[in-house]
């Protein structure tokens, strides 16, 4: 498919993307800044409560693949619907996944808990202060999966609209919600408890609590409230494009957890700088998960309304963008790391570490850009099936085996340079599925 537009038409495609992205990239951008107050503030209490803290988020990863069996489709549904003009039809695909997924997701809570701390030991191989620090952490935020999950739902519908101002200013306060609970219940300032890392979980499940009455009163502005009204189910349609993209984020976040477990069991110093570099990386890599909603939002309003031209397009000047974006970030990253970890890192041995991961990392974020907004895109034309194969293959194939074998020899390094092969792998195979077969990878399923 040819997506060279005419330049009057590029501009405008070019115009939309920027207008529903910039929102979005400073809301991933509050979103990593939540976990970077947490390692800030966390940081004061050593290196055990950084690699306890940094394995229980790579878990927490793994917990949440739950998510996409139904955040997925739900901004693939209710895009194409806002497309076709069909809003009280995506208030009903609304209600439907808060009821069913939402009960599914107190089942799932409840084996999660009961689950940790054997799961824990197995993944991770943490003992004594470490793995108290991780198991606290963890079981905290595993109890507010429930509250985490309702509000992604009101927020992804909020996205579909590419209304994405309000999800700016709503997750801004949650933020400072957040930042401000931290030191108080971290360190017990103003006559609070000083509970430590559990008090930086409390922190962020209370924050986002705070979130989901605001997310409620924009969606009856925009006239999305949740529908309760029995009437045509979607929810075989639900799970057939939500399967492939939750076998997608559990094949994938099992393989992260692998590659953690490489890393983890290296030394808890090097989790620890690992988890710096990554919390500091993660203020690049979140706008890429900007760009990608960007992308299925766009893509899926255009499909909605027929155009698969135009919605190839829009993609296109998308990805453009994101990857540009985001390679020009990388650099400033990998420029700049040892400035960036000092003020996280506890001694100058863990900063040098983290600083090395961060020029890896940073020359990485091109093909990481490219991997997360193709595949936004592709999955935003209605095709869950080949960002999931493509994704899974080139994970296990250069990432999780290369990083077993490479970390015998090279230490941590050999983790870090099996990371920054399968990124690019994964963009490039990604990118020329697209440019070659979009047309036959969109569908219309409204």
């Amino acid at each position: 498919m040819n997506f060279k537009s005419e330049e009057a038409a590029g501009e405008t495609y070019l115009a939309r993307a920027l207008k529903t992205t910039i929102p979005l990239v400073l809301v991933e951008t509050v979103s990593s800044l939540y976990s970077l107050a947490d390692t800030y503030f966390v940081s004061g209490l050593g290196e055990e409560a950084l690699a306890g803290v940094g394995v229980a988020g790579y878990i927490l990863w793994l917990y949440t693949v739950v998510f996409a069996l139904f955040q997925t489709p739900l901004m693939i549904l209710v895009s194409q619907s806002i497309g076709a003009g069909m809003r009280e039809k995506a208030r009903r695909i609304l209600g439907e996944v808060c009821v069913k997924g939402g009960f599914a997701m107190i089942m799932v809570t409840v084996a999660y808990y009961l689950a940790s701390p054997a799961f824990l030991t197995i993944q991770s191989g943490l003992s004594g202060a470490a793995y108290d620090n991780a198991l606290s952490y963890l079981l905290i935020r595993v109890g507010g999966l429930p509250v985490f999950y309702f509000s992604l739902c009101f927020d992804t519908a909020i996205i579909a609209t590419a209304r994405t101002k309000i999800t700016l200013l709503v997750n801004t306060i949650g933020l400072i919600v957040n930042v401000i609970l931290d030191p108080l219940l971290i360190y017990g300032h103003l006559g609070f408890p000083g509970l430590g890392v559990s008090g930086a979980a409390y922190a962020t499940v209370i924050s986002s609590v705070t979130t989901i009455p605001l997310q409620l009163h924009y969606l009856r502005k925009l006239g999305l409230k949740p529908s309760l009204d029995s009437g045509e189910s979607f929810f075989k349609k639900i799970i057939s494009l939500g399967a492939p993209a939750f076998l997608e984020r559990l094949v994938f976040s099992l393989g992260n957890n692998v590659y953690a477990g490489v890393i983890s069991r290296i030394s808890p110093r090097v989790m620890a700088a690992h988890n710096i570099g990554l919390r500091i990386e993660s203020l690049i890599y979140m706008p890429g998960f900007a760009f990608a909603t960007t992308a299925s939002t766009l893509v899926g309003q255009k499909i909605g309304e027929g155009k698969v031209e135009e919605a190839g397009r829009v993609g296109f000047e998308t990805i453009r963008l994101g990857a540009l974006t985001m390679g020009l970030l990388g650099l400033v990253i990998a420029v700049g790391g040892r400035a960036l970890v000092e003020p996280f890192s506890p001694d100058g041995e863990i900063t040098e570490l983290a600083a090395t991961y961060l020029l890896i990392a940073g020359l990485s974020e091109l093909g990481l850009g490219l991997s997360m907004i193709v595949g936004g895109a592709i999955r935003g034309a209605g095709n869950t099936k080949i960002p999931f194969l493509v994704n899974t293959v080139s994970l296990y194939l250069f990432r999780v085996a290369p990083s077993i074998l490479l970390s015998k020899s090279l230490g941590v390094i050999g983790p870090w340079l099996a990371m920054f092969m399968d990124v690019y792998a994964r963009g490039i195979i990604l990118l020329v599925v697209y440019r070659k077969m979009f047309h036959k990878l969109a569908v219309k399923h409204v």
